[in-house]
Order: structure tokens, then C-alpha cells, then sequence
């Protein structure tokens, strides 16, 4: 590749933020288009805010693009391949996005790639989930097919008589019922995969949920090499079998007996791996950029013997003020990333914290610091 290549980002998040900030490393240009101006790309220099079906706009905002990503998988990808000049293209493309932007043809992918995945039941009306209940057991995990991230668009019933609420609070003519999966423990990988196939695989993390949402990672994930190597052998598989080119985030259920379903797949950075900005020689965020452009792919090793990332979420609504910052940078081997969001709203992620240690427990115990210091 000569020159100074630029990737065109869909989307403004802090995943987008976050890719600007490693393309600096590379000497990638990188441009932004967003809906709304949220603010964590307002430090970018080239951002265009406007419509995903504003033709013009978006025909302007592609034309100097090398390739096309996303900042997540919600974005309305019609005008944009209206639009695209010949010879660039979009990665993750259209036909993984396509499997996965929707979580019941994501499980009906998964099933038919072969790949290890619990129970579940596509739903469209009341009576039809009543039914799933009866045949699946509870507790029952609902989900919205669309627009469902960080725990919005999940749902669980514990009995037949949450359906009805459940249903009516997700708002869909469609839900995703899935049978409990009585897993020990939910692990989660990123797996970086060029155009080509060829691939790079992170380190295996625990994951610990709260309200369906990730609270904290940890890592090593604290399991036998057999299981580590089983859920970066699935990783690959997913990432392979929906066709991903750039980073893809691969959550994984751990078993009783030692097996390991497939949960989720993310084609794009993902939470879980936002502690390699801090404990990985290449970041998740420097990977994906490498993978969209089909460059060689950076190392994927730990820096220290454990790290541990913590999220740091909205408790009230109103503007950031960002208080204890300075006691969360006083935390020894702690690293905060705010992500500059304009509002603050209880449940919403307003950050993290990563912390290395010698150990998983001093790690988590410094990262937890941290972020209970931070009040955004």
C-alpha cells in the first residue's frame, strides 16, 4: 500500500474515537460520519454529521476512503453501498453484517456453520414465546434481534409470568428466546482476521456480567490450556464461518464438563477487549485498522502477567464532570480512558479502567479502584 491510506468510519462512538486515536500510530487517515453529535469523536478532525440515507453526504464523506468500517453493526448500510466509489469496499462486509445485525439470523449462521450454540426459538407474538418457555425451561433470555447492545434489548424471564412484561418492554415483533445455558464461567476473545484469512488471535478473557451488561474482564481467564485453546479455536471458527475482516469480539460460554459454546459475536472492537490498549503489544483498535487495510497483523501478546478492565458507568443523568479523576489516576498500574460522551444517563458506559498486575486479583483490585474513584 503506498501513501497515507484513510478508512472512512460508519458510526461516532467511542469505538470510532478509539480507532482514530491508533490510526495516529500508523500514520492512517481517518474520517467520521455519524447521525448525531454524542462527542466522542469531537477531537477528530475530519467528522461530517448527517442522515444514513443522505446519498450525497455520504457519496462525499466515501470518495477519498481506501476502505470502509463500522463503529457498530446498526448502521444502515443501503446508501452507503449506493455510493461507494469502484475498488473500495467495506469491511466487515456486507454479508457478514448482514448475519449478525440481526441476532436471529446470527444463531440460524451459527447453526448452520456448525458451531456449538444453546437452544433457542425465533418469536413473534406472545403465544409463540409461551411456547419456547414450555419447550426451552427457564430462566429464559430474551433478545431483541435489532439495535439490542449493553444490555439494552435484553430481557430475562424467570417464569411464564414475566413473558408478557418482557415482550411489551423490548418493543419487538420479534424476539430471540434462549434456553439458560448453565455455564461456570462466560469467556470472550478478539480474534483479528485480514481479507485473506489470515488471522490473530488475543488472549482468552473472563467476562463478568451486570444488569446484561459487561462490568469487568479479566486476564489470563484462569482455565486449563485445553480450555483456552478450545475458545480460540471456536474464535477463529465464528470469525471464519461469517466471513469477518477486521477485529471480531467472539463472547463464549465455558460448560460444567469443559466444553465451550459460542454466546455472541461482535464483528468489529468489542468491550471485552478494550484492556489491550493498555496490557497487549498491539491493540484491538491498531489490528482492526490493520486487518481493513490488509496489512500485516501486530502482535497479540500480554505486556504483564495479568490485567483487568472495569467500565465505568452513568449513575445519574445530566453533563459529565468527570469527579475523582485525579484519585483514579492515582491507583499504581491503573489506566483511565473516558470517552468524552456529552451526557451521562445511568446504565450508559461513560469509560474504563485497565490495570496490569503480577497476578488477575491485584489487577482487578487496582482497575475496581479506580473506576469506583471515577464519578462521570
Amino acid at each position: 500500500m503506498k501513501g497515507q491510506p484513510t478508512v472512512a468510519i460508519l458510526g461516532g462512538g467511542q469505538l470510532a474515537r478509539m480507532m482514530c486515536a491508533a490510526a495516529t500510530r500508523l500514520g492512517v487517515r481517518t474520517r467520521v460520519y455519524q447521525a448525531a453529535e454524542t462527542g466522542p469523536c469531537a477531537f477528530a478532525r475530519d467528522v461530517v454529521t448527517g442522515a444514513w440515507d443522505d446519498a450525497d453526504a455520504l457519496r462525499a464523506f466515501v470518495a477519498p476512503a481506501d476502505v470502509v468500517t463500522l463503529d457498530y453493526e446498526a448502521v444502515d448500510l443501503t446508501t452507503v453501498r449506493s455510493v461507494l466509489p469502484s475498488g473500495v469496499e467495506i469491511r466487515p462486509g456486507p454479508q457478514t453484517m448482514e448475519w449478525v445485525a440481526d441476532k436471529v439470523l446470527q444463531r440460524a449462521r451459527a447453526t448452520e456453520a456448525g458451531l456449538p450454540v444453546g437452544p433457542t426459538a425465533a418469536c413473534r407474538t406472545l403465544e409463540e414465546l409461551r411456547a419456547a418457555g414450555e419447550r426451552l425451561g427457564y430462566p429464559l433470555m430474551l433478545k431483541r434481534p435489532r439495535n439490542s447492545y449493553d444490555g439494552y434489548g435484553n430481557r430475562t424471564a424467570k417464569s411464564q409470568d414475566d413473558l408478557a412484561d418482557a415482550y411489551a418492554m423490548l418493543g419487538s415483533e420479534e424476539v430471540l428466546a434462549e434456553g439458560w445455558v448453565p455455564f461456570e464461567l462466560e469467556l470472550a476473545t478478539m480474534v483479528a482476521r485480514r481479507p485473506g484469512g489470515e488471522t490473530a488471535v488475543y488472549p482468552v478473557v473472563a467476562t463478568y456480567q451486570k444488569d446484561h451488561k459487561c462490568d469487568a474482564v479479566e486476564v489470563p481467564a484462569g482455565v486449563s490450556t485445553e480450555v483456552a485453546a478450545r475458545a480460540r479455536e471456536l474464535a477463529v471458527r465464528a470469525a471464519d464461518a461469517y466471513g469477518c475482516v477486521g477485529v471480531v469480539g467472539v463472547e463464549m460460554f465455558l460448560l460444567p464438563d469443559g466444553e465451550v459454546w459460542l454466546n455472541e459475536i461482535a464483528p468489529r472492537p468489542h468491550n471485552t477487549g478494550h484492556y489491550t490498549l493498555d496490557a497487549c503489544a498491539t491493540s484491538q483498535f491498531e489490528n482492526h485498522l490493520r486487518a481493513v487495510l490488509d496489512l500485516p497483523l501486530g502482535d497479540t501478546s500480554l505486556l504483564a502477567p495479568a490485567a483487568a478492565m472495569v467500565n465505568v458507568i452513568g449513575t445519574r443523568t445530566g453533563a459529565p464532570e468527570n469527579l475523582g479523576l485525579d484519585r483514579a489516576l492515582a491507583v499504581p498500574g491503573a489506566s483511565v480512558h473516558l470517552y468524552g460522551k456529552h451526557d451521562v444517563r445511568p446504565g450508559r458506559k461513560m469509560g474504563h479502567v485497565t490495570a496490569l498486575g503480577p497476578d488477575v486479583a491485584t489487577a482487578r483490585a487496582r482497575a475496581t479502584k479506580a473506576a469506583k474513584e471515577l464519578q462521570p
